[in-house]
């Protein structure tokens, strides 16, 4: 029997980070992020010095140690930031999340003579107090609602017309009664609607991140064999994400940047205090 070849290595070079996941401690996948930039892992720990009585340093005594991963994703990620905000992110499925009040804007061509107009969803009609004319290409005269009936100085809501798409599907859309005399010309219109195909990230002044378990997946090559290509992974047993900056570039060539905190099991058994162990295999 051939003796077994020990995989024993020490210098590597790392190839890539290609994939981050945190699971709550049930289990459940919370996020996965695949575009990851610039991480980096870090550790610290709090120094005393031990002095004798004229000051000489006699030793240091480290304690409190700390670990760090930090990283951007490429691509904006809405369950990274659902996690960072303390929530989860919300999915109109029509079962467990029937909808999400979004929001809207129309500017629209009153056609000659009209009396009504169309807007492209069914609104929820107290959310439009002022309708707008369009003036030189700006917002001009302002048209308040009237519960009633329109007026020249304001607008009421008519019933809602239900139209059979090309599809063969029904939708509902609201109808406006136009003040009396604007009867050409554009209109601006700003709503509230149920919108039922969306998905919704809720950040609450009261919610804050929770611990989670996390895997960073990575790519080693051998120094004299670049051929060779090695599998990595630092485990993390419990960390949180660091709440206490979260910026979102919102621009099409911004980063999503986070930060988690690695901690030891507070209740664990005495020496069981693993922040994060490195794993690599053949």
């Amino acid at each position: 029997m051939a003796d077994k070849v020990i995989f024993n290595k020490n210098e590597l070079i790392l190839d890539k980070v290609r994939s981050l996941t945190a699971h709550d401690f049930g289990g459940e996948l919370l996020f996965r992020l695949t575009s990851l930039e610039d991480p980096t892992l870090s550790c610290t720990a709090e120094g005393e010095e031990v002095v004798d009585a004229i000051g000489a340093l006699i030793t240091t005594l480290y304690r409190a140690k700390k670990a760090t991963f930090a990283a951007s994703n490429s691509l904006i990620s809405l369950d990274l930031a659902a996690a960072q905000y303390g929530t989860k992110k919300e999915v109109v499925d029509g079962e467990n999340v029937k909808s999400v009040t979004d929001y809207a804007y129309e500017i629209i061509k009153i056609e000659d003579g009209a009396a009504t107009v169309q807007l492209a969803q069914k609104v929820n009609k107290d959310s439009i107090k002022f309708i707008y004319s369009i003036e030189d290409n700006q917002i001009g005269t302002s048209y308040e609602f009237n519960e009633a009936a329109p007026s020249a100085t304001m607008f009421s809501f008519a019933e809602d017309v239900t139209v059979t798409e090309k599809d063969g599907t029904e939708k509902t859309y609201s109808v406006i009664n136009l003040p009396t005399g604007l009867t050409s010309g554009k209109i601006y219109v700003e709503y509230t609607y149920e919108n039922t195909n969306a998905m919704r990230v809720v950040n609450k002044a009261s919610n804050f991140p929770s611990a989670c378990s996390v895997v960073i997946y990575a790519y080693f090559k051998d120094v004299c064999n670049e051929n060779l290509t090695y599998s990595g992974k630092i485990i993390c047993p419990k960390a949180k994400l660091n709440p206490e900056q979260v910026e979102l570039a919102l621009t099409s060539t911004g980063k999503h940047a986070f930060e988690f905190q690695m901690m030891r099991d507070y209740c664990a058994e005495e020496g069981d205090d693993e922040l994060f162990s490195i794993v690599i295999s053949q």
